[in-house]
């Protein structure tokens, strides 16, 4: 019997544990506050926001019941059953607040219409009024404002709502970044000056009007693999750049994350990069610093839309004018760069040889010269001294390969020139061609050589090839 009493017990203990955990199970994870809901010509007490949504309105269902013990008759009668409601993110802390409005009589902020079924993001400080800018009913108050990034530029805060950091690196900081009107997302680059370098600088680097030409120069650049500039701050202690936000990530961490790209992926990212190339340097832009991490991708996808980023290194040239500078990532600058110790001159060629090292490291998931090579990875570089060491190779077409080798010529006369690259048996696969096309929603198609005598110049330039039928007419004619 006292057995019996015993077993009962203990069933009972667990029956009671297995319920007590049920229930704590069950209850919802009480998350911190993010803000505050002030009353400003709405009588309250403040009200803390701690739950993802927030409802604001008449009916009894909202969080906030807006009755007579808060606003008069004549006031109360245009407020709807839900007027609107706060939502946040809460397993993002930097996440942007937003402010939905439901209401038939308007949810405005700092004056601003939000629009039926619409949406803005609110900010620290911000007033909220209801069914007419003159009720100003409520203010937000961000309880994580003095946590936010260390981004100072007035212009930006006062338009953006600034969110986590996307990545960093020697030339600035990337950070998430929102519209509070649009809601749009943006990626914004973060580049702090150093003073010595900007005083050492000759004066004519530093004319406003010649920044500012580039800037616009920046601003306009239009191509489906180019990535597109939104807004630019310029401060004396920084540059903030808006661009374009790509969920994808960049190239490099897709490379690291699988190992290496299947030939029909790299194909296509090859060709995007290659367009994207070809239209910079029409627009007398040479990149100087393409590698994987300046390629950015739209989504997760396999076969992704794709855009070139990163103009830091960038300089607008006027044609056949050359360059005198040491610019680039190591592993991926071209030989006459490194040859000369920058005192020499080069010319576009030397973003033909980074494409080359690009596409070598998509096909392998390795760089064709690297310190671990055994020999610096410099001289590696001048001498043009790579192999194909990494066992994928060998499941790697004869065609790419061949592409690879011409590319990486250390004589930048016999290095093909972008339109040869597109003429390539390679990337002319009607398959990859046809997937490019749906993603940049371009024709790619390519117009036949007219007939005519090779030049001196020609040789020189190495531009004989045909262009790509997406530059506008007036850039259609081969250039000498």
């Amino acid at each position: 019997m006292a057995n019996s009493e015993a077993i009962l017990d203990t069933q009972t203990a667990t029956q009671t544990q297995m319920t007590q955990d049920t229930a704590l199970e069950s209850q919802p994870i009480e998350h911190p506050s993010y803000g505050q809901l002030l009353g400003k010509h709405v009588k309250m007490k403040s009200l803390d926001l701690r739950h993802s949504e927030f409802k604001v309105g008449r009916e009894g269902t909202c969080h906030l019941i807006l009755d007579e013990a808060n606003l008069p008759p004549s006031k109360l009668c245009r407020i709807s059953k839900h007027h609107f409601t706060i939502k946040k993110d809460l397993n993002d802390t930097t996440s942007p607040t937003y402010i939905h409005d439901h209401s038939r009589n308007g949810t405005y902020v700092n004056g601003r219409l939000i629009g039926p079924n619409k949406c803005m993001i609110l900010k620290h400080n911000d007033i909220i009024s209801i069914a007419g800018v003159s009720i100003r009913a409520f203010v937000y108050y961000d309880l994580r404002y003095s946590m936010q990034s260390d981004i100072k530029a007035k212009e930006l805060l006062d338009r953006y709502h600034v969110g986590r950091k996307l990545g960093s690196g020697a030339c600035g900081t990337v950070y998430l970044l929102h519209d509070t009107v649009s809601c749009q997302p943006y990626a914004m680059k973060h580049v702090a000056k150093d003073p010595l370098n900007e005083r050492s600088r000759p004066k004519f680097l530093n004319d406003p009007l010649r920044v500012m030409n580039e800037v616009n120069i920046m601003k306009n650049l239009d191509h489906p693999c180019v990535i597109k500039m939104h807004d630019i701050v310029d401060k004396p202690d920084s540059v903030y750049m808006v661009l374009e936000y790509m969920k994808g990530g960049d190239l490099l961490s897709r490379i690291i994350s699988k190992g290496f790209l299947p030939e029909k992926t790299a194909k296509l990212f090859f060709l995007q990069m290659c367009h994207a190339v070809k239209y910079l340097h029409e627009q007398g832009i040479t990149h100087r610093d393409l590698k994987p991490d300046n390629i950015l991708l739209e989504d997760h996808n396999e076969y992704t839309l794709l855009k070139v980023s990163d103009f830091g290194l960038s300089k607008f040239v006027r044609k056949n004018s050359v360059m005198r500078t040491i610019c680039g990532t190591p592993l991926y600058v071209a030989p006459e760069v490194l040859q000369t110790g920058g005192r020499g001159s080069y010319t576009r060629k030397v973003d033909i040889w980074s494409l080359g090292v690009v596409l070598f490291t998509m096909l392998s998931g390795t760089l064709p010269f690297s310190d671990e090579y055994g020999s610096p990875a410099v001289e590696q570089i001048k001498r043009g001294n790579f192999k194909m060491r990494h066992s994928v190779w060998k499941q790697v077409s004869s065609l790419a390969k061949k592409l690879i080798y011409d590319i990486l010529n250390v004589n930048p006369h016999s290095r093909p020139s972008i339109d040869t690259l597109l003429q390539s048996s390679w990337l002319r696969d009607p398959d990859i061609v046809g997937r490019a096309e749906q993603l940049m929603k371009i024709s790619l198609r390519v117009e036949e050589p007219a007939p005519k005598r090779t030049t001196t110049s020609d040789v020189e330039n190495n531009n004989t090839s045909p262009v790509s039928s997406f530059a506008p007419p007036s850039k259609r004619k081969r250039r000498l």
